[in-house]
């Protein structure tokens, strides 16, 4: 049954969705989803509150939508998009409904790589000058479970998907840490996709970015050193930030409160054969695995697990950094073949398999040898997310203990 008064319609029934509903509470709305109901995950069928309002794309009076919240991996190209513009209906983030119902002040992340890392570092040196500050968003906490919430700084990490549906998002400052190529699956082309990242400082009062990334536009309020090794180059990026509103911190300070966050270069085991086990499973695309490879170098060659989607990735330059700089290879996943074809002439194994792929890793990586996984792909074609993954990862290496 159609409703009969104005709603407001949310797009994608997932974690931003559930955050929508919380955050709409007794106003009037409704939930479309390409999936089935009996389709969507437990966790969110249990919610009353979905099936209840959950609609069918037939069924949706566009008429009567107020404006629409829109989950960031909701597909644009879907006809419903196109009835919305074309009714000029308000399709917005979720992350630009916060910014527009908090006092706040707000500082935006966003890059192809570091974001996590970035956001959670600028969290803890502002709290460490007593002001309250919370990172939320792409992180893993959805921004409308804090509307209610105020803090002296929000840092909200922003993606690639949230800047395709709003592209003129106001902060106080906002920062660009790189880009390389990511989510062309979705966004088609390089250039597009270099178009989005940069639309973060459309609305911006303080805009900061990477130097030494020819892909990031001119004429911004300032810019960072990234030329360097990957732990300086954040520090050099949290410096700029927290000088630029007016917390001071020295460069030595920085690097006595650094930290890395769980799943980016966590080197977590040694095992009987010396063998040191990295878990880079926040490397989701080909640039973060080239700066785990990168931070590596200068050692002697180690080994390689990689493989997922791909999202529409090129492997030819990651491929030339393996061969260089690691002595075997182990590829898994969906898009396996894809990274296979690049290393002709290279000591590498494939497996359709996850736990192959470990148990394989570790009958043929040599002692006294690092052995990295960065998988230069995303984990959905097998896990929930890169965390799940990272933590798999863990698990099957520990077992190696007992066994």
């Amino acid at each position: 049954m159609q409703t009969k008064r104005k709603f407001v319609l949310i797009l994608g029934a997932g974690q931003t969705g559930l955050s929508a509903i919380n955050y709409l509470n007794k106003k009037n709305f409704k939930i479309f989803d390409t999936r089935n109901f009996n389709n969507l995950p437990e966790n969110i069928k249990n919610n009353p509150l979905i099936e209840e309002n959950l609609i069918s794309e037939d069924s949706i009076n566009i008429k009567l939508i107020d404006y629409v919240i829109c989950s960031p991996g909701f597909d644009l190209t879907h006809q419903l998009i196109k009835k919305l513009n074309e009714q000029n209906i308000s399709i917005k983030s979720d992350i630009e409904v916060f910014i527009e119902n908090t006092d706040s002040k707000i500082i935006l992340v966003t890059g192809t790589n570091g974001k996590t890392t970035i956001s959670l570092l600028l969290e803890k040196f502002i709290s460490l000058k007593g002001f309250s500050s919370k990172a939320i968003g792409n992180i893993g906490n959805p921004v409308l479970n804090f509307v209610d919430t105020h803090k002296d700084y929000f840092v909200i990490e922003v993606s690639s998907f949230h800047l395709d549906i709003s592209d003129n998002l106001k902060s106080d400052l906002s920062i660009l840490l790189n880009i390389s190529e990511d989510h062309l699956d979705r966004h088609k082309s390089f250039e597009n996709y270099k178009h989005i990242k940069n639309s973060i400082f459309n609305n911006s009062k303080i805009s900061i970015g990477n130097k030494d990334d020819e892909n990031i536009k001119k004429g911004l309020t300032e810019y960072f050193n990234g030329d360097t090794n990957i732990d300086t180059a954040n520090l050099n990026a949290v410096k700029v930030v927290l000088d630029n509103i007016g917390i001071n911190f020295s460069f030595e300070e920085l690097e006595k409160h650094k930290f890395k966050p769980e799943h980016r270069m966590e080197i977590f085991y040694k095992d009987k054969l010396n063998r040191v086990f990295i878990n880079d499973s926040k490397a989701t695309n080909c640039g973060a695995t080239l700066a785990a490879i990168n931070s590596l170098k200068g050692e002697k060659k180690f080994f390689l697990i990689c493989g997922g989607q791909s999202k529409g990735a090129d492997f030819s330059k990651l491929a030339e950094e393996i061969k260089k700089n690691c002595y075997g290879v182990i590829i898994y996943g969906e898009d396996k073949n894809l990274i296979f074809d690049e290393l002709s002439d290279f000591n590498k194994l494939t497996t359709d398999s996850f736990e192959e792929a470990i148990s394989l890793c570790l009958k043929v990586s040599k002692p006294d040898s690092k052995v990295l996984f960065s998988p230069a792909c995303a984990s959905f074609d097998m896990f929930k997310n890169f965390e799940d993954r990272g933590n798999k990862f863990k698990e099957l290496i520990l077992n190696e203990r007992n066994s």
